[in-house]
């Protein structure tokens, strides 16, 4: 039975169970295993320990987003600091979050989310009693900046600034390429670091990416360089009506083994895609 930890927000989809349900589904419908188990771990990454069959698999989940779906990530983060600021009874003020280009939104309960949440804070208390203030950077990668500033004296609050320019359709590829490949860099990187090689974990991607099939997916991957250094890369695609039997209180979803070390799992979904997986 999978380790359920249960959701702090019922409005809030938990991605990582509804990507691991997912995964869980193609691999029991296709008949790509006889027994399967999935425990989550508090002190992420990995995020899940998936055995399928007796073999363990360190797990990764992450989102691949549309700007909408990405200004929304933008957005709980900023909430969360503005949260957590009243909370401590250190807000005085108005701040903004700002956040430049489209880096990857840190998880608030992952140790880079912590990390950033807690260096927000903590300028925050350090700049209640000031005027306008300059930017302090929370995180900076090849993919952008989040950064803080006290922009008034007035007010009690904690805002998000971000703004993108408009994506067309000979985009999406071009646009879904760069996000994959920022995913697995920095996968790649935090897995390394906890010892983890080559060949061993999973890389589930949640797909929100607005006009993106799984055809888009086959073909922006390829683009990316190193995805192969994960023994598979799954894509949980669209909301399907289908229940998720693991976590009954989250949506189910289809889903595609875009890669796969394991001959019998590459290509292989409970979706078809024009090349007739």
């Amino acid at each position: 039975m999978p380790t359920e930890i249960p959701k702090t927000d019922a409005h809030r989809t938990d991605e990582e169970l509804v990507c691991v349900d997912s995964l869980k589904h193609v691999l029991r419908v296709r008949g790509l295993c006889q027994n399967i188990q999935i425990d989550r771990l508090e002190d992420d990454p990995p995020d899940f320990i998936v055995t399928v069959d007796g073999e363990s698999f360190p797990t990764e989940v992450t989102a691949v987003v549309s700007r909408q779906h990405y200004h929304a990530h933008c957005t709980e983060f900023a909430e969360a600091i503005n949260i957590r600021a009243k909370a401590l009874a250190i807000l005085s003020g108005s701040y903004a979050l700002t956040i430049r280009r489209e880096p990857i939104i840190p998880k608030t309960k992952s140790p880079d989310g912590r990390r950033a949440l807690d260096a927000a804070l903590s300028y925050i208390e350090a700049t209640k009693h000031l005027g306008a203030t300059e930017e302090f950077h929370l995180a900076q990668e090849h993919g952008g900046t989040i950064s803080i500033a006290k922009i008034s004296i007035t007010g009690s609050v904690v805002g998000l600034v971000w703004t993108a320019r408009a994506m067309w359709g000979s985009e999406i590829c071009e646009k879904l390429t760069d996000l994959i490949q920022q995913r697995v860099d920095d996968k790649k990187k935090k897995l390394s670091e906890k010892g983890i090689g080559a060949g061993k974990a999973l890389l589930l991607l949640y797909a929100a990416f607005a006009y993106a099939d799984t055809d888009h997916a086959i073909e922006s991957l390829n683009l990316v360089h190193g995805y192969d250094w994960f023994h598979s890369v799954f894509w949980a695609a669209s909301f399907a009506d289908r229940e998720n039997t693991t976590y009954p209180s989250e949506p189910g979803r289809e889903g595609l083994f875009l890669f796969s070390a394991k001959p019998e799992w590459h290509r292989v979904g409970t979706i078809t895609n024009e090349a007739g997986t």
